[in-house]
């Protein structure tokens, strides 16, 4: 059936708007103006956008918060996971919760609040932002929590009458917030000595540091008989290393972990006795002002003896208290570092951060002032 001349003009002007719109649309475009036909097609994200994406939305919202960008450290490790540190206050955190929580909500992204802990009257909340990409960004936050005014005014502090002193050294930190937030507990001089490449190795050391505690690198040394971890430590130094490598793999462990004083040695059976290598490390550590203490794995071990020759500050462990991990064990350990230091003047425990010596030294650690001992820091016991 022919159709009406009516209908004809009708799809006429249709087709002739169509071609106007094409028209004008590939005009604006050839304009450098935004178009919608012959505009660009949408790009793959690059890689680490999102990532970026994520560190920007924490720095946007604390910036709208008006606080000041020098809050916020940051940092990306090893695996490419970017790390950042922030000090608020309880009522700038929970501002801040709420917009993160929307923001994070608005592009999907999954927000954990994976720990919270509190040491001296603070707390601390890790966040682990992961997107749909898989793209992942740790965010640890800290304030101080709110006090009674009667908590805010702290008594005299008696004047300390010791002169024999002890140090205590927890090796294998750096894995747990929860074994750092337990020794902050202890409201006592403890050296923290912090693994490379732990997962927790930055966080650890700026909780220690931010708590007065002091901080070391547990750097590991090729061992004797430990054939399993010798192949499974990430940053170990093996023997058959050139002077090149080993001086590049104690580099890398140094810039794992911040705030540093001194290093002691993680295994090391091998490495310790050979003084050509420890000699070749102590001269790194000697060029960084760094202090070093011998955990003495081995009674072969010449480290002690190589970096007094070097005129490093130095001193070896006495007494290693939970080779057995057994609390009564633990403690007849303690005393004996105890009773060592009183007889000599001065002694070095070392331990780890296991449930059953932290409560140990959580309930006899005040035996010190028994002993007439006074706690300090490795770094006051070596000379």
């Amino acid at each position: 059936m022919p159709m009406s001349s009516t209908r004809v003009f009708a799809l006429g002007l249709i087709i002739l708007a169509l071609v106007c719109v094409l028209g004008l649309d590939y005009i604006q475009w050839r304009q450098g103006e935004s178009a919608w036909i012959f505009g660009p097609r949408p790009t793959q994200i690059p890689s680490g956008w999102i990532e970026q994406t994520l560190s920007d939305i924490v720095k946007e919202q604390v910036l709208a918060m008006g606080l000041s960008p020098d809050v916020i450290s940051q940092y990306r490790d090893s695996e490419g996971i970017q790390h950042m540190l922030l000090e608020a206050t309880p009522e700038q955190y929970r501002n801040l919760e709420s917009r993160l929580d929307r923001e994070f909500s608005r592009i999907n992204a999954t927000a954990t609040k994976k720990e919270r802990e509190q040491s001296e009257g603070k707390v601390y909340i890790l966040w682990r932002i992961q997107d749909q990409s898989n793209q992942l960004l740790s965010l640890l936050v800290s304030f101080r929590e709110e006090m009674a005014e009667a908590e805010k005014t702290p008594g005299p502090i008696p004047p300390r009458m010791a002169v024999n002193k002890v140090a205590i050294i927890i090796d294998d930190m750096g894995n747990s917030l929860e074994s750092i937030e337990e020794v902050c507990r202890l409201k006592r001089p403890i050296t923290v000595a912090v693994l490379p490449y732990s997962s927790l190795s930055r966080e650890t050391a700026t909780i220690a540091r931010r708590n007065n505690l002091e901080v070391i690198l547990h750097l590991p040394l090729e061992s004797l008989f430990n054939e399993y971890d010798n192949n499974h430590t990430p940053g170990i130094i093996h023997s058959a290393m050139s002077p090149e490598d080993i001086i590049d793999t104690l580099e890398e462990s140094l810039s794992q972990v911040p705030f540093i004083d001194g290093v002691n040695t993680h295994m090391g059976s091998k490495i310790t006795s050979d003084p050509d290598i420890i000699r070749l490390i102590l001269t790194q550590l000697k060029g960084r002002g760094l202090y070093f203490i011998d955990s003495r794995t081995t009674a072969q071990s010449v480290a002690f003896d190589v970096a007094q020759r070097m005129g490093i500050p130095t001193a070896y462990r006495n007494v290693f208290l939970d080779s057995e991990i057994n609390e009564d064990f633990i403690r007849d350990q303690l005393i004996r570092l105890f009773e060592y230091a009183r007889q000599n003047g001065r002694a070095v425990g070392i331990c780890h951060p296991s449930p059953e010596t932290l409560k140990v030294l959580k309930e006899y650690f005040p035996l010190v002032d028994r002993y007439g001992l006074q706690p300090v820091f490795a770094s006051e016991i070596v000379q």
